[in-house]
């Protein structure tokens, strides 16, 4: 644990919506900001294969102008281009994202594009977080003023309550970071009713990523008493309602738990670093195409079984909030009661929980690992990771 001293970061996030109807609210949320012209930018099977398009247009008041749903898994830097050209063509004073991480990290990024000017792939590497290991970070701040957001969620990723989003560049294969207070949302939505559509393994595995944040905050190097309430309470919340929205799909109340304690599972995480499960995710998703929710379920275990010596209580912690610490239990097996109880709900759940399920084969290993070496958190990780060998023997683990 560090030294309790420093600067606690709190998003400009003004409102969350919560609860079955709550999308209802979008109208006068839009009023709020004097919103007229919004784009709407979510997925392609929310678009053409269900009618929550039109939900969603009905109960924003006549003030969408335009729906973009040509959105690309990882968020390419070319689609991100297509949107904001869209967005210019209406002439958007807002932006709403609807559905799960990649509307809403598009969402981010088109407004990164609108208020930098960013017309080309290229203008993008300007903005994006630049990192040499182990410690060189630069973090370029926008110098224009964002137009607001407002985020309709319909996955447990929670990416709609973080100021940071993920643009792959797809000539380099590598998903790069990009950060400022400008890309949170203003208000969010989390409407169970919105969510029926979802296929149940994306809410789900989406539900673990979530699990995966409150694990990470509670090993982190830096952790602070607000995540560890937070990540403990949510890892509480995500282990049962996970399971209560696979037994019943229908139960909007394990939803909206689930909504809420996915949400906790982020806040306050821009003031913690991050580690291996994390830095390794976005590269297996940039390189392989694997989705977010699938990089944590396979990735989550071997790097709390990597991290193990370098953590402290913090696995026991675990357990405990997953309700696997028996009394008797001394601190070893309360570690390993927690690494095992993670394993267990992912297969409980009947998410993948190896890389070769998820199709990444040892060949594409020195690849991730080179790219994961590129990524800030990994030099956070709670265990030091010194070498590219380092994730490759991991990434063999996980396989």
């Amino acid at each position: 644990m560090t030294e309790l001293s420093g600067v606690f970061t709190l998003l400009p996030i003004d409102d969350v919506h919560y609860g079955a109807d709550s999308i209802s609210g979008l109208a006068a949320a839009l009023d709020a900001y004097g919103v007229s012209r919004a784009l709407l930018i979510t997925g392609n099977t929310l678009a053409t294969k269900t009618n929550l398009v039109d939900t969603v247009c009905a109960h924003a008041g006549g003030k969408i102008a335009g729906v973009f749903h040509e959105t690309v898994q990882h968020v390419h830097r070319g689609s991100v281009l297509r949107a904001a050209e869209q967005a210019r063509g209406i002439n958007a004073d807002a932006v709403i994202s609807f559905g799960g991480g990649t509307p809403n990290d598009t969402g981010k990024a088109v407004l990164l594009a609108l208020s930098e000017g960013i017309t080309e792939p290229g203008h993008f590497d300007e903005f994006m977080v630049k990192y040499e290991y182990p410690d060189k970070v630069e973090i370029p701040p926008m110098t224009g003023t964002a137009i607001p957001m407002f985020a309709i969620s319909t996955t447990l990723s929670a990416g709609e309550f973080t100021h940071f989003a993920g643009i792959t560049d797809e000539v380099r294969k590598v998903k790069d970071l990009y950060i400022d207070k400008q890309l949170a949302a203003k208000q969010v939505f989390l409407d169970p009713t919105l969510t029926l559509e979802t296929p149940m393994w994306l809410w789900l595995s989406t539900g673990m990523r979530s699990v995966d944040h409150c694990v990470e905050a509670l090993c982190s190097s830096s952790a602070h008493p607000y995540t560890d309430a937070m990540a403990m309470h949510a890892l509480a919340g995500l282990n049962e309602n996970l399971l209560a929205c696979k037994e019943d799909p229908g139960n909007l109340q394990a939803r909206t738990k689930a909504h809420i304690a996915a949400w906790m599972s982020v806040c306050g995480l821009a003031n913690v670093a991050l580690g291996l499960s994390h830095g390794i995710g976005h590269q297996l998703g940039a390189r392989n195409d694997v989705p977010h929710g699938h990089t944590s379920c396979v990735m989550m275990y071997p790097t709390m079984t990597f991290n193990k010596d370098h953590v402290a209580d913090r696995h026991g912690w675990v357990a405990e909030a997953m309700g696997a610490k028996s009394p008797d239990m001394n601190a070893t097996a309360a570690g390993e009661a927690g690494r095992d109880a993670i394993r267990e709900l992912v297969l409980k759940l009947g998410l993948p929980a190896k890389l070769r399920e998820v199709g990444v084969e040892p060949e594409d290993f020195p690849a991730i690992a080179r790219d994961a070496m590129q990524d800030l958190v990994v030099a956070s990780n709670p265990r030091p990771v010194d070498s590219i060998e380092d994730v490759i023997d991991l990434l063999q683990q996980a396989y």
